[in-house]
């Protein structure tokens, strides 16, 4: 059978144009999860298409955020159109939508599992469009639980402090009460908090068994987050029982304490008790601090460490 876009290349121009309603013939262009969405695309969903001679060839697709900020979940150009500039066209289109609709910025985030290819392609085609340079914004890492516990207990700058860390304790997880929501609010303006850290319910599995309430005096000054793993991503592992800390934060006044990492560990004791020693841990980290000391301290435990980076774009900067 002939190649649709071949045969329209020579007389055609690909056309872009925001998307809404019915756009599902262009479901191929995004992941599986994704294209649901594409039977009645509609806000917060956002997405502009490209078109050769009517058949969709290319689509850049994300949702809008409460925050003012667009998040770019896709965007594909289908392969006999590839390395030709449309990749920057519909990420400049992109940014011209959210735009429109209100927002002052738009992200776009991938991971090291990107094949190396794939990221390069993302980030040329963005910087050319007027999107900043990738930052790392997190390491998704991967580890066995007894280990972790060992080698926590065996670091002699934070083991004395596992129990008591300057009077903080770290209490079973309990339900939220109106005190503690009030010391959540209060924590979020501090450093490097960020909305998701919020420690609410709406995980679909949660594990108080694995949770921890980081306490001062009985407030609530921090918390680690459990939830069960659908599964681990790494062969050899796959039958393996996880956690995944979903969230983590600490006050920022009680850095210094090493009460974080205290936390991580009273979770991962539970985890091993729980689930036995080689369930995996699988743990977020977002503060530069963290990360490097993630990095140092804990490297050679980890099965794998994936890097989450990030692209931005201000509409006052696009170019045209």
């Amino acid at each position: 059978m002939a190649d649709p876009v071949a045969a329209a290349r020579p007389r055609s121009t690909v056309v872009l144009a925001p998307l809404a309603g019915n756009t599902s013939a262009y479901a191929g262009l995004t992941y599986p999860r994704l294209a649901p969405c594409l039977g009645a695309l509609a806000l917060p969903w956002l997405a502009v298409g490209a078109t050769l001679a009517g058949v969709p060839v290319g689509l850049a697709l994300g949702t809008l955020g409460n925050d003012g900020e667009a998040l770019l979940l896709s965007v594909v150009v289908t392969p006999a159109l590839r390395r030709q500039g449309f990749g920057r066209r519909l990420l400049a289109a992109f940014a011209e939508a959210p735009a429109a609709a209100g927002a002052h910025r738009a992200a776009a985030a991938y991971s090291s599992r990107l094949p190396a290819g794939d990221a390069a392609a993302l980030v040329a085609a963005a910087t050319a469009a007027g999107w900043g340079p990738p930052e790392l914004r997190e390491l998704i890492c991967f580890s066995e639980a007894g280990p972790m516990v060992e080698a926590v207990a065996r670091w002699p700058a934070v083991s004395g402090r596992l129990r008591d860390a300057e009077g903080v304790s770290f209490a079973p997880w309990r339900p939220l009460d109106a005190a503690d929501h009030a010391a959540i609010a209060a924590m979020a303006g501090g450093e490097g908090y960020v909305p998701h850290m919020h420690p609410d319910w709406s995980m679909a599995a949660p594990l108080p068994e694995c949770s921890v309430a980081v306490r001062r005096g009985g407030a609530l000054v921090g918390w680690v987050m459990a939830e069960q793993a659908a599964g681990v991503p790494l062969p050899g592992y796959r039958d393996r029982p996880a956690v995944t800390y979903r969230s983590a934060y600490l006050r920022p006044d009680l850095w210094h304490t090493g009460a974080l990492v205290g936390a991580y560990w009273h979770a991962f004791d539970r985890q091993a008790a729980l689930l036995g020693p080689q369930s995996i841990a699988i743990y977020h980290t977002c503060l530069p601090r963290m990360m490097a000391m993630v990095r140092r301290r804990f490297g050679p435990l980890h099965l794998k460490v994936d890097e989450a980076w990030e692209l931005r774009i201000t509409f006052r900067t696009l170019q045209k």
